[in-house]
């Protein structure tokens, strides 16, 4: 299987081609009101923990925000870091680094030692770089502002949520949602830590009000901070077919007990589809009278990108390409 799939994976595409390139963009204005918002709270703020997804280390990151990482003290956390192919992790790294990232940690909020590593890691790191310089707000002694950032659906309001339990049970914890969009706008301050007291400001996700290219804006839908409505899921189902078959990795050929890899989305969503029962009535009649049925491509789709984000198709770096520079 191997050896054939090897065969296949010379004839497939090295290039993806997608022709409405100006739908790769998503700056609706509750992410303008947003970046207003954090600009006219950071008189407040002693550091940040910018939330991203360990699969785009790179991808995504709003430019607009990154004056911010530089006039206080900041802390990238990945997040999803278990859904992530992190062989090359020290290389992520040093490419942060020489970006001026001089904090990075990789985590996965849904993980079992996710306590742990907030009251072991990622909190201290981020206060001794807070006591290390001057206060913007000396009149203020032991008492911190932590303000939350990221791009949509990276885990940002479930990570402020168990900074808040890793100290404390009380108070308010901010909403969690399936899809990205769920913080609209920049809350009221958290309590999250005592000795110091230490809050913690959520904010919405923001995108950059320009998506850089078609891949990054791809990269974006696979790892569901763009709605997938957007592009269309089968476009969105196309890329991944492509970014795996480009870099040899047919895990999904076993997990959909196909045949071999394929290469042409409609087929592929054909194939799940029929194995999985996903059809939908037609208001067009048979010959026989009887309502006619076609396959739910758009159900498939959905279904296939479900299992992506879930690790399902194996773990994933989409970014590898950033390192080879």
């Amino acid at each position: 299987m191997a050896r054939r799939s090897a065969q296949i994976s010379l004839k497939l595409r090295d290039k993806f081609v997608f022709q409405n390139k100006a739908n790769v963009q998503w700056f609706p204005g509750h992410m303008k009101k947003g970046v207003e918002q954090i600009q006219a709270s950071l008189h407040n703020i002693d550091g940040v923990l910018e939330i991203h997804d360990a699969r785009i280390p790179f991808s995504g990151r709003n430019n607009q925000l990154r004056d911010v990482f530089h006039v206080r003290p900041h802390v990238l956390v990945l997040n999803k870091s278990d859904l992530a192919d992190l062989s090359r992790k020290k290389e992520i790294e040093e490419k942060l680094y020489s970006q001026g990232i001089n904090h990075v940690q990789f985590t996965a909020s849904l993980a079992k030692d996710i306590f742990k590593v907030i009251r072991k890691d990622i909190v201290p790191i981020l206060l001794k770089d807070i006591q290390s310089r001057p206060r913007f707000r000396p009149d203020i002694h032991n008492h911190y502002n932590i303000m939350v950032i990221g791009v949509p659906n990276v885990g940002k309001s479930t990570m402020l949520n168990k900074l808040r339990e890793s100290y404390t049970k009380q108070g308010k914890g901010a909403a969690v949602g399936a899809s990205p969009g769920v913080t609209r706008s920049v809350m009221n301050k958290v309590r999250v830590n005592f000795d110091p007291d230490m809050y913690v400001v959520d904010t919405p996700g923001i995108l950059s009000p320009k998506i850089g290219s078609v891949d990054t804006g791809m990269r974006l839908c696979l790892c569901d901070s763009i709605p997938n409505r957007l592009m269309g899921e089968d476009h969105i189902v196309d890329y991944m077919l492509y970014w795996l078959n480009k870099h040899h990795n047919f895990k999904y050929v076993k997990y959909y007990d196909l045949k071999e890899p394929c290469d042409d989305v409609m087929d592929f969503l054909a194939q799940i589809a029929i194995k999985n029962q996903f059809v939908m009535k037609t208001k067009e009649l048979t010959h026989s009278g009887g309502l006619q049925y076609r396959l739910n491509f758009v159900r498939a789709a959905t279904f296939v990108l479900k299992d992506f984000q879930r690790g399902n198709l194996g773990k994933i770096m989409l970014d590898d390409d950033y390192l080879d520079f």
